[in-house]
């Protein structure tokens, strides 16, 4: 990669990218539906769920979901749709665009889910809290990856490393700092608004410290929010996620690791370190 001598800023995103967990999600579907009518269906939703991040379903990693239609597409401007068991149906235009959701990650297909049985925002926001909560405390199989730590704190060569979050600031500086990782950037963006909100910040910073978009680098799990914004402003994409996708846009790095995203920044560093 001879870019990356190039790169001067490196954004990241929170979930997923500074951490990963892959069982949070079953207790997140738990909070929702493990009461009331949908209580005899857990199993089943949660075996559903599973197959949507291994791959075995119509629907993966990558496609839209349309809850005004509770069909699927795949790609920007797709007019072919298909509902849950893979069956191609009509859609009307005007229902998919409502409120659609991308498939961008595990904490979306949740939402997904919460959207196609009804399940209200606020009730929603309240279980996202909770399982939040209850990952800082051990009750999953979340952990957090020192050797990464490290590497993102070695990393002197680039002029800012930032860290932007959806997370609204009262829930995300706590889970944060249990982290142990605020410290090691210089500037923290809860509430960020991705996608709109980070191609609006990489502009305003662009103009501000005198940036080309090739010397930002953004790595995130969601590509929707993470990358779509920043590769259409001319910068270069880290893609990392262990899911199957449908996603066919070639981002300049591909990983599934959080290992293979500590020898990346490593390398980075090196790079920075032999253009001096």
């Amino acid at each position: 990669m001879n870019w990356l001598h190039n790169v001067e800023v490196v954004l990241f995103d929170l979930d997923g990218t500074l951490y990963q967990d892959g069982t949070f999600y079953k207790r997140y579907m738990e909070l929702l539906f493990g009461n009331g009518e949908y209580a005899a269906r857990l199993d089943d939703l949660l075996a559903e769920m599973a197959l949507l991040l291994d791959g075995g379903h119509s629907s993966r990693i990558g496609d839209w979901y349309h809850p005004g239609s509770d069909s699927w597409s795949r790609g920007c401007g797709s007019l072919v749709y298909w509902n849950w068991q893979g069956q191609v149906v009509e859609a009307a235009a005007e229902l998919t665009a409502i409120s659609s959701i991308y498939a961008g990650d595990a904490w979306s297909l949740v939402s997904i889910f919460a959207a196609k049985y009804g399940v209200g925002e606020a009730q929603r926001q309240q279980a996202f809290q909770q399982v939040r909560k209850e990952m800082l405390q051990g009750a999953s199989s979340f952990e957090r990856h020192h050797g990464l730590y490290e590497s993102i704190g070695n990393l002197t060569g680039v002029r800012k490393r930032i860290l932007l979050t959806n997370s609204p600031e009262n829930t995300g500086r706590e889970f944060i700092s249990a982290l142990a990782c605020t410290e090691l950037f210089d500037e923290i963006v809860y509430g960020a608004g991705k996608p709109s909100g980070l191609e609006q910040y990489m502009t305003e910073m662009m103009e501000r410290e005198g940036l080309r978009p090739d010397q930002i680098l953004s790595i995130g799990d969601h590509a929707w929010n993470d990358l779509y914004p920043v590769r259409k402003l001319g910068g270069y994409t880290v893609w990392l996620s262990p899911y199957p996708t449908s996603e066919t846009e070639q981002w300049d790095v591909q990983l599934s690791t959080l290992d293979q995203l500590t020898a990346l920044l490593v390398e980075l560093q090196e790079a920075k370190l032999q253009s001096r």
